[in-house]
């Protein structure tokens, strides 16, 4: 299994860089770009609007802020709030994908699309300029992606750049 990515070094945040081929490419996105749309529905749409895109959904849970619509034969998953669509959480190649990217592709084709992940913790990278995040999760043992979710980043993310240590691919 080869390493692409950052390591982060300990208490200095020093950055090693892998001894494998790195991405070049920069991230594409700058302040202010706009998130991508996960089936046509973009965060911060309203509900309805995720309602008319995606049909009824299989299950709706209720949270302390608002709803979980859950997509089961899809694989996806919509969190709203009053705000309006503020995730969206594919769990299967059918939920589609973000920016070209779905379930089940390898690690190594997130980073040639999106450059370096910007932050995460292990197995789970983090994506995107600041006020949304693409979060991609990987399979325990292969650098297959298990989920992605795109989500509003209001600035209570875990996944701060001092803790990224790998994201493997082969």
């Amino acid at each position: 299994m080869r390493i692409l990515g950052l390591i982060l070094a300990g208490g200095i945040g020093g950055m090693l860089v892998a001894a494998a081929p790195m991405v070049s490419k920069p991230i594409p996105w700058k302040s202010g770009a706009v998130a991508p749309t996960v089936n046509g529905v973009k965060l911060g749409d309203t509900e309805q609007r995720a309602l008319d895109l995606l049909g009824v959904p299989d299950e709706v849970n209720s949270t302390s802020n608002g709803e979980l619509l859950e997509y089961t034969t899809k694989g996806l998953e919509v969190t709203c709030t009053k705000e309006g669509v503020i995730a969206m959480r594919l769990l299967s190649p059918a939920a589609g994908s973000i920016d070209g990217i779905k379930v089940g592709d390898i690690a190594r084709n997130a980073m040639l699309k999106w450059g370096a992940p910007q932050g995460g913790s292990g197995r789970i990278a983090q994506f995107g300029p600041g006020p949304w995040v693409i979060v991609v999760h990987l399979a325990d043992r292969d650098p297959t992606i298990v989920d992605l979710t795109l989500a509003l980043n209001h600035g209570n993310t875990s996944l701060e750049a001092p803790k990224l240590n790998a994201f493997q691919t082969q």
